[in-house]
């Protein structure tokens, strides 16, 4: 119950997002209706914890190390990829994937900087929590590689570097994606595709756990097709808007409890029963 809001809100910014960036080409004019969106739900969010206390220190570690992240990474998100895509220069495909193996390179330096942290973030682990996600903890400063936000009934001691991780993250695959492109990989959208009528209308997050399973078991075009090739395959098969698979990842990520693999698990496990009842004795059958 406690998530179901912050979950919500969350597929709600995701889509209004992946509609702005569907409909606008103008970097300056996806920044600006990025950060009106992203603006109005972080308000929102911030309302919300400040006006109903967590209930336990399980629930306020939660939301800081998880939840409130995820919703920052998306503003951190849009304005890196604005700068990226302002200082792009206009040249060769050469010249341009340099510009983008520099960016890696700076992103690959700040994980570096960090790497104690981000070894915390990928790993999952939990032992500092109580000190890295409550709000008023005793931290010693060395421990803090980074904090710029100051308010103290909203920020703790690394959950704003927790948001840059998740963002880096997603740039690190927007750059390697557009690197592939450049290499000479065909963009998908611009082939024709009949419209079969077949619609997607299960959860967006589900399809993209089957595209980054595709993805990284390397089914298409041995091994070689890219994400961006996959995701625009799927949107024209299927009719649908999935160019928020970065933000779904993120949401594949955080099913810990569960299984990151939730919906291709749910899968097997019916393939499994239809085989199973196939294979039941049926009476009158030898």
């Amino acid at each position: 119950m406690f998530r179901k809001f912050y979950d919500a809100l969350y597929l709600q910014l995701c889509s209004s997002l992946s509609s702005i960036i569907a409909e606008q080409t103008d970097p300056v004019k996806v920044l600006s209706a990025a950060m009106l969106e992203i603006g109005k739900v972080l308000l929102s969010l911030r309302g919300k914890v400040l006006s109903i206390p967590f209930p336990s220190i399980e629930v306020e570690i939660l939301f800081f190390k998880t939840i409130k992240p995820k919703f920052y990474a998306s503003k951190i998100y849009h304005f890196e990829l604005y700068g990226l895509d302002m200082n792009r220069p206009v040249d060769t495909n050469e010249t341009i994937a340099a510009y983008y193996k520099e960016r890696l390179s700076e992103l690959q330096l700040f994980f570096k900087l960090n790497a104690s942290m981000y070894d915390y973030f990928r790993t999952g682990r939990n032992e500092m929590d109580h000190l890295y996600f409550i709000r008023g903890a005793e931290i010693p400063p060395v421990l803090i590689p980074e904090m710029p936000e100051t308010d103290p009934v909203y920020a703790t001691a690394m959950d704003y570097l927790f948001a840059k991780f998740i963002a880096y993250e997603f740039l690190q695959q927007e750059i390697l994606n557009r690197i592939g492109l450049l290499d000479g990989a065909k963009v998908v959208t611009d082939l024709p595709l009949a419209d079969l009528g077949v619609k997607w209308t299960g959860k967006i997050v589900n399809l993209g756990e089957l595209i980054y399973g595709l993805y990284y078991t390397g089914q298409l075009n041995n091994g070689n097709a890219t994400l961006s090739e996959i995701v625009a395959l799927f949107e024209r098969m299927f009719s649908v808007k999935i160019r928020d698979v970065h933000h779904t990842f993120g949401e594949i990520r955080e099913r810990k409890v569960s299984s990151p693999s939730k919906f291709i698990d749910s899968m097997a496990v019916a393939i499994q029963q239809r085989v199973d009842d196939d294979l039941k004795y049926k009476p009158g059958k030898i």
